[in-house]
């Protein structure tokens, strides 16, 4: 059922958590799993110059650990680094249609335990994802024992 397996990790805690339930889910169900971490290019644009760049270095940094990490699991595992289109693209969205383009059967994602009222005032990438991707969205919360 859960054949192929999407993660996005942001550095968090949660996208810790996240990766690690991620990663024991592919390797006990046999599936593939695809890493991938969005880099907001768009809200960086007028931030410091190069720092897009330092952004999706540090970003291909995690994927590459993470997928070693998967490695040593005999976990079939790919990645990609991608980046928001434009000021109207969300986070969120970006991990949708990656999700749906790579035909994903479960995305998996670290929440980070904001309240109610912390997620009507910042929003929060994992309830839209939940809301919006084509397939079953697994939340991990923060502390999840279950998640290791």
């Amino acid at each position: 059922m859960y054949d192929r397996i999407l993660v996005a990790l942001d550095g968090s805690g949660g996208a810790q958590q996240a990766a690690e339930h991620a990663i024991a889910l592919a390797r006990s169900l046999g599936a593939t799993l695809r890493m991938v971490c969005v880099v907001d290019s768009a809200s960086l644009a007028g931030s410091l110059p190069g720092m897009v760049e330092a952004m999706s270095g540090d970003a291909r940094l995690l994927l590459d650990d993470w997928t070693n990490r998967a490695a040593l699991y005999g976990v079939d595992t790919s990645s990609a680094l991608l980046e928001t289109g434009g000021a109207s693209t969300r986070v969120a969205d970006v991990i949708c249609a990656e999700a749906s383009r790579w035909a994903a059967r479960l995305v998996v994602l670290g929440s980070q335990g904001r309240s109610a009222v912390g997620n009507w005032l910042l929003g929060s990438v994992a309830e839209a994802a939940a809301r919006n991707c084509g397939c079953p969205v697994l939340l991990v919360h923060p502390g999840d024992a279950n998640a290791r």
